[in-house]
């Protein structure tokens, strides 16, 4: 893992997704639990960011996890660990408790825990799954590492989540908003899948 902070893939992404807040008068919130606070820290490295950065929750604990995702006792009984659903859930919530433009919401494996199931842990060990949730949609997207680095993982979970949310923003900065600009050429970015919601 790099020394260097933030990484520079990290910086690149974050000086652009402040740009375009800044720009728009828009704001942020983060909801992260794998990445441990990684996210929050490389989006606070940039100067101005206190113009658009609400700030965010850590959501380690399976406690905590369950309290602030806004779900019912049932919902609660069910959980089986960290999953699409669950990210979609703390991306919506914190967006309802922080009133922010956006929200971008991970959680994951970043290495072996007493929480996977033994059918499930040679798959999920270096998987995340994130969240965003914003004025006109919500999204998910799920990434893998296939790797079993606890630190190597939690880096690279912050730094495609950063670049899933910066897909987010660009979408609609090269939206059309009127007839004339039906022709408008589309980002060409290198983005984790999306699955819409």
């Amino acid at each position: 893992m790099t020394a260097e902070f933030p990484p520079s893939e990290a910086s690149r992404v974050v000086k652009r997704i402040s740009e375009i807040l800044i720009e728009r008068d828009e704001t942020l919130a983060v909801s992260e639990a794998a990445c441990g606070g990684l996210i929050s820290s490389y989006l606070v490295s940039v100067p101005g960011a206190s113009k658009w950065f609400h700030g965010g929750i850590m959501v380690y604990s399976l406690k905590s996890r369950l309290k602030l995702s806004g779900w019912n006792e049932q919902e609660i009984h069910d959980y089986t660990g960290p999953s699409v659903d669950v990210a979609l859930r703390l991306a919506r919530n914190l967006k309802f408790e922080l009133g922010a433009t956006y929200t971008l919401s991970e959680t994951g494996y970043a290495s072996r825990s007493p929480m996977l199931k033994p059918t499930e842990s040679e798959q999920s060990v270096g998987t995340v799954y994130y969240g965003a949730s914003g004025p006109d949609e919500d999204v998910s997207s799920t990434y893998s590492t296939e790797s079993e680095d606890r630190c190597h993982n939690m880096q690279q979970f912050a730094i495609h989540g950063l670049e899933f949310l910066l897909e987010q923003l660009e979408k609609k900065c090269h939206a059309p908003e009127t007839e004339s600009d039906n022709d408008a050429e589309e980002p060409d970015c290198k983005k984790p899948k999306i699955d819409k919601v």
